[in-house]
């Protein structure tokens, strides 16, 4: 129950933190008003940019910039819709909010982590040299080492990651105090 009510608490401060923004967008250039909306231009780039990196296809003309903006409003609308028949206040949305907000941090910390070992991860020539040498076990054909000693030190190093984030998150686990009801988990059906 904590843990709802916490995220209800994150989701309105977003919602407050736009409103705070609303006010603040009165004093900014603002490319579109959607009802008490303002969509200042800094937002709208904004948001141009991150379609830009998502859509690669996407080229930015007048014509694209307009109907870009066009997809904001209607989407703007469809939120604020849904906002007024209550549906931002909904259990399952706010459920799903939720999982999506957990899901993300767990992304985010998984690829911090990540860099954070792949920064002090190496392979030796020594290790390239071995896992060399079990290839050509295997028989078939295999190019020489110089072709492919990139491709496996890269092999190599991305094992070795995985492997330090298994421990990390085994640490974790081993370093955390969780207690289990075992008869309650087992209860029922």
């Amino acid at each position: 129950m904590k843990k709802g009510l916490f995220f209800i608490l994150i989701f309105y401060s977003f919602i407050f933190l736009s409103g705070c923004t609303q006010e603040r967008a009165e004093k900014k250039e603002v490319i579109a008003r959607i009802n008490d909306y303002k969509l200042t231009r800094q937002e709208f780039e904004d948001q141009l940019i991150e379609e830009l990196t998502m859509e690669t296809d996407f080229k930015v003309t007048r014509e694209a910039k307009s109907v870009f903006l066009e997809q904001l409003i209607r989407k703007e609308l469809l939120i604020q819709e849904a906002q007024k028949s209550g549906m931002d206040r909904k259990e399952k949305f706010v459920k799903t909010i939720e999982r999506y907000w957990e899901s993300t941090l767990i992304r985010d910390l998984m690829e911090l982590k990540g860099d954070e070992f792949d920064k002090r991860t190496y392979v030796s020539e020594e290790e390239i040299n071995v896992r060399y040498q079990e290839m050509k076990k295997t028989g078939g054909e295999l190019p020489p080492l110089e072709e492919i000693r990139e491709k496996i030190a890269e092999q190599l190093k991305d094992q070795k990651k995985r492997e330090k984030l298994k421990q990390w998150i085994n640490d974790l686990r081993k370093n955390a105090k969780i207690e289990i009801d075992q008869k309650l988990l087992h209860q029922g059906g």
